[in-house]
């Protein structure tokens, strides 16, 4: 079980970077800033020989959706690595230690100093414990779906 929101992997397919190259770019669309159709490619980035940086299009709000960066390394005519990192992006992360940081410098010092109301404590210190599962759930949940997207199109089985 993986606690923090980061997970790598590597994906080798027997086939060359041209072909691997070739279903990325079937799956991968540009960034847009606003999609008024459905009809589009499940996942948004760029795409290289050297790599690529791809998040999955979502038409609701996630902040929890992992970004995903990978890179090639050629093993030989017929095979390809395809080393794959998904983590939070920096922003949520800086987000979430900041309101951490809030959260528990306001509460630590009225519970010390005894004016909070009895059980209290527990709701006030607990309550970001309970945040902090709820988003890791939720992290986990998108990184498999798309680590598993992410395998059967670099595979060529979607």
């Amino acid at each position: 079980m993986k606690l923090l929101p980061y997970d790598s992997f590597t994906i080798v397919v027997p086939q060359p970077l041209s072909v691997v190259l070739q279903r990325l770019n079937a799956k991968v669309e540009a960034p847009k800033l606003y999609r008024f159709s459905r009809e589009h490619a499940p996942y948004q980035g760029t795409v290289s020989e050297q790599g690529f940086q791809i998040t999955r299009i979502i038409h609701y709000r996630n902040s929890f959706l992992p970004v995903i960066k990978g890179r090639f390394q050629i093993e030989s005519s017929y095979q390809t690595e395809v080393h794959i990192k998904m983590s939070l992006h920096p922003f949520v992360m800086a987000f979430l230690g900041f309101w951490f940081f809030f959260w528990y410098s306001a509460t630590i010092p009225i519970s010390l100093v005894g004016s909070m109301p009895n059980g209290m404590p527990i709701l006030f210190l607990g309550m970001p414990i309970l945040m902090l599962i709820i988003f890791w759930f939720a992290f986990w949940n998108e990184a498999n779906r798309s680590r598993n997207e992410l395998t059967q199109i670099i595979q060529g089985e979607l």
